[in-house]
């Protein structure tokens, strides 16, 4: 596996968290907001190692993204 390869596993499994957020119970949200966020930064750190730029600010916007949303619709809301 290349290292670019790597990076886009990683975002996929963060995307995969991501997803998942809208599909679990309240109490479970946090859980995968946090494996979403693991796998971004991860993502971003396997990106910067390779020296891949385009996916550097890429991942980074989307983690902030992410970030947002969370904080927007699903903090506080656990039951």
């Amino acid at each position: 596996m290349n290292d670019r390869d790597r990076v886009l596993e990683l975002e996929r499994a963060a995307e995969a968290a991501y997803a998942t957020m809208y599909d679990v119970r309240l109490h479970s949200v946090k859980d995968f907001y946090d494996d979403a966020r693991f796998n971004f930064q991860r993502a971003i750190e396997a990106a910067e190692a390779a020296n891949l730029a385009d996916d550097i600010a890429r991942l980074t916007r989307r983690l902030e993204h992410v970030a947002h949303v969370y904080n927007n619709q699903f903090r506080g809301l656990r039951r």
